[in-house]
């Protein structure tokens, strides 16, 4: 018996040239009759930057500038996804659910998995950028990574690199 898809997520970096895989999150939602998750996992503030954060504040108001930091990335990039989702369905184009989206911090391949687990997508659509085979060796991509240990059926588009 096939699997029936009634939730896509579908994850993106918002990076130049992520388009391609947001069509086929459209199509495959559309296909499907499915809602679409948009999902943009925002890496951690770096310990360099919280280092110098609390150097110059204390500790009381270090820890709100973070958040408050942290609160307006969130912020901007969902209304970003807006915007992006506005923008690049045709007229005429309606998704058949209105999307969902997601902003959470962390490292992408664990918000990927851990959103598609918890949010019971019944697959996972993101694009992966081309990248020098060393980095793919000892680093890997977020989208192998995902690959490796998703439950679900993953789509990965191909996408060109940003420049």
């Amino acid at each position: 018996m096939l699997q029936t898809i009634n939730r896509i997520l579908y994850a993106s970096d918002l990076g130049q040239g992520s388009r391609p895989a947001f069509r086929y999150a459209v199509n495959e939602a559309i296909k499907h009759n499915a809602e679409i998750i948009f999902l943009h996992a925002v890496e951690p503030i770096s310990e360099l930057t919280e280092d110098i954060i609390e150097d110059y504040l204390p500790e009381k108001l270090s820890k709100k500038h973070s958040e408050q930091i942290m609160q307006s990335r969130k912020l901007r990039i969902r209304e970003r996804i807006e915007s992006f989702v506005q923008s690049e369905l045709d007229a005429g184009v309606a998704l058949p659910k209105p999307a969902i989206i997601k902003v959470s911090i962390g490292q992408p391949h664990k918000i990927i998995l851990d959103k598609a687990k918890t949010l019971a997508a019944d697959m996972i659509v993101m694009g992966d950028r081309e990248s020098n085979s060393i980095s793919r060796i000892f680093l890997g991509s977020t989208a192998q990574k995902v690959i490796h240990q998703s439950q679900v059926p993953v789509l990965i588009v191909p996408l060109r690199k940003e420049k």
